[in-house]
């Protein structure tokens, strides 16, 4: 009985397809992480979940308190610990996922930044 050798081309292509398509999580690693608002719709003040958490498109409209040691008139998206950007005027959140907050608004979710 011959034994079947092994196609190397095929095991090659195989490999480079399961670390490209494994290697995709990496990208934003790499990339520092930033996500990019451009594109992303604005929140709007009338969509549930932001109701739901107080959310304002300006801070100082908001019900903000004092919160892990910062007083509330310092609390804004833009120094939020789950805004994913350091810039723009409209920035990606983890709470809002697929819409991009106001740099300068607040919701209950306000979480103070390591560092």
């Amino acid at each position: 009985m011959q034994k079947k050798i092994a196609n190397p081309q095929r095991r090659r292509a195989l490999f480079t397809i399961v670390a490209g398509v494994a290697s995709i999580p990496f990208v934003k690693i790499m990339s520092g992480g930033q996500a990019q608002a451009a594109g992303l719709p604005h929140l709007s003040e009338d969509d549930l979940t932001a109701k739901v958490l107080k959310y304002h498109h300006d801070a100082s409209a908001a019900p903000r308190v004092d919160k892990y040691g910062v007083a509330a008139k310092d609390q804004f998206c833009h120094n939020c610990a789950l805004v994913q950007s350091d810039s723009g005027d409209w920035r990606p959140c983890q709470i809002f996922p697929g819409k991009a907050v106001n740099a300068n608004g607040w919701c209950t979710s306000w979480t103070k930044q390591q560092g």
